[in-house]
Order: C-alpha cells, then sequence, then structure tokens
C-alpha cells in the first residue's frame, strides 16, 4: 500500500450544479423488479431492467445470438457519487455497449444507491452486488461466471476500479449472494479517480473532492485522511490484480490525467497488466472536437480489450 501527503480539501458545495451537469441524468426505463430470488431464462436479443440489490436496477441485454455461456460487461455510470443511471454517459454507454452486445456479450448497466442522502460505501457495496448477482444468476443469465469485465467513467471509473483492486477485507462485500465473488477479470477505467486524498481543492477538481467528502457524512478532521485513503484504488493494488485499460485526456479540468498515471503506474509495478491511453484534448467526456483518439477509436478500443481478455482470453 502506498500512502501519500493528505492534501487539505474544501467544502465548496455550492458548487455541486457542476456534477449533476456531468451525468445529464435521464428518467430510467419501468422496471421489471426480480429481487433477489430466481430470474427466468432470459432470450436472444432480450433487454429487461431487473432489481438486483438494495432495490437497485440493472438493464441487461443479452446478444443477439446465444451459443452457450457468454462473457459478460458491467457498465458503471459516473455522476460524481451523487447524480446519473443506467444509461447516462453518452457514448461511454450508448455506442461502447452495443458494440459489446454485437460481439457475443451479455452487457449490464448498474444503477447504485447515490449520495449524499446514501453515504458511502452504499455506492461500491451495490456494485460489488450487481457483480455477485451475475454470478449467482449466471445460468439464466447466460453469462461464463469466470469472464466477467467491468467499465466506468469518472465516479463511475473509480468504482470499476475498486471492484478490480479490493478484496474481501475492504468489508464492502455485504447483503445478498455473500457465497459468489465480486472480483472481476477485466476493467476499464475513464478518468476516473484513484487517490482521493491528492484530488485537490481547486476549481472543479475541488467539487469532485467535495462530493465525495459529502458521502462520508460527519467525519473527525484528523480522520479524513484515512477514510479517503480507504476509498481508494491506490491503496489497495496488489500482483494479481485483473488487466486494466486506463483512458484519460490531458485537459481534463475535473480529474486531473495525474490521477490515473499513479494509477497506472502501482498496477505496472505490481506486475499487473495495464495500458494507460492518454486523449489529447478530449476533456472529461472525450468529446471535444479534436481529442485523439476519438469516441469511436476509444469504442473499438475498450472492445477490442474486453474480447481479448474475456470471449479470447490468453492461454
Amino acid at each position: 500500500m502506498r500512502t501519500r501527503p493528505f492534501l487539505a480539501l474544501g467544502l465548496g458545495l455550492a458548487s455541486m450544479s457542476l456534477l449533476a451537469a456531468c451525468a445529464s441524468a435521464s428518467p430510467s426505463p419501468p422496471s421489471t423488479p426480480q429481487g433477489t430470488g430466481a430470474i427466468p431464462d432470459f432470450q436472444a436479443g432480450q433487454t429487461v431492467t431487473v432489481t438486483y440489490c438494495n432495490g437497485e436496477q440493472a438493464k441487461i441485454t443479452e446478444p443477439a445470438h446465444l451459443t452457450g455461456h457468454a462473457p459478460a460487461a458491467v457498465y458503471v455510470h459516473g455522476g460524481s457519487w451523487v447524480s446519473g443511471d443506467y444509461d447516462t454517459g453518452g457514448f461511454i454507454i450508448n455506442e461502447i455497449g452495443p458494440a459489446l452486445a454485437a460481439q457475443g456479450f451479455v452487457v449490464v448497466s448498474v444503477d447504485y444507491r447515490l449520495g449524499a442522502d446514501k453515504p458511502w460505501p452504499a455506492q461500491i457495496e451495490d456494485v460489488k452486488c450487481a457483480i455477485r448477482y451475475i454470478r449467482a444468476n449466471a445460468g439464466a443469465l447466460h453469462v461464463n461466471p469466470n469472464a466477467i469485465g467491468a467499465w466506468g467513467h469518472s465516479a463511475g471509473g473509480h468504482l470499476v476500479s475498486l471492484l478490480g483492486t479490493a478484496r474481501l477485507d475492504a468489508g464492502w462485500d455485504v447483503g445478498a449472494y455473500t457465497s459468489q465473488s465480486s472480483r472481476v477479470e477485466a476493467v476499464v477505467d475513464l478518468a476516473g479517480p484513484s487517490d482521493l486524498l491528492t484530488m485537490g481543492d481547486a476549481g472543479e477538481s475541488g467539487v469532485v473532492s467535495d462530493s465525495f467528502i459529502s458521502l462520508l457524512g460527519n467525519v473527525a478532521p484528523d480522520q479524513l485522511g484515512a477514510e479517503l485513503q480507504a476509498a481508494s484504488p491506490v491503496t489497495y493494488v496488489a500482483p494479481g490484480d485483473p488487466p486494466f485499460l486506463i483512458f484519460h485526456s490531458d485537459n481534463d479540468p475535473i480529474v486531473a490525467v495525474k490521477q490515473s498515471k499513479d494509477l497506472a503506474w502501482d498496477l505496472g509495478s505490481a506486475g499487473v497488466d495495464v495500458r494507460l491511453v492518454v486523449v489529447h484534448g478530449g476533456g472529461h467526456l472525450f468529446t471535444q472536437t479534436g481529442g485523439a483518439p476519438d469516441p469511436a477509436q476509444i469504442t473499438a478500443m475498450v472492445v477490442h480489450f474486453f474480447v481479448q481478455h474475456l470471449l479470447n482470453p490468453p492461454s
């Protein structure tokens, strides 16, 4: 575990409107609640919304052609842990999701409890429970339980990075399906915070820091650093972590590119298969005109990564 100096973080929560703008939340479609019980067999090409854990919903899309058990790719949305849903994220869900389904993946997009009224660690508890739900229902979902990957943007990138690094001893595997593992076999992190201690307190980065601090509730000042460190993916990096593909724009004003550089460095130092792609001029959403690689190229790279590690894993 690596320790960095604690940086004081401001509490300018009046700027929270910036966070919601990044999520571009849209209404959720009607659900088909399934609770925590058995679910019926899904059909090829079917999209169904289920209730998986803690009353949260997930949208599950089966590939058009089922030929046995398929790998699964799980999307976790951004929105600074306080906004958004399983349909938000622009091309990161609307293009990457269908492209993965076309390659034969079961695509799962999840909601999770949002702050600030649902304090940390509710968010990571839900995302981990979603992975356990998939494994518990792998037969009905036609999923290979040993080939589950996750991708996420911004706060979602932070959460999927924790899926790849934090183990049982982090204490977040609670609730339903605890006989199943919440580990994943591949991670794609797009502009996710990796070290909440070093986010800083200036400008829009400070707003994101404040957003997470709001999830912690009433924490004594002398305990804040420890709480932030305990919620940071870099804290848990270790040999044996799954392969990571990380994207970050060099002009991201919300989450500094150094966050991804530090995570990539730590993963590589632990012997983990990791690739960092620095997007030139793409902004936080990777959609600024002239960004390189552009959204279509990023989509292709994500699909190739999951195909390589989940559909056709190295022998």
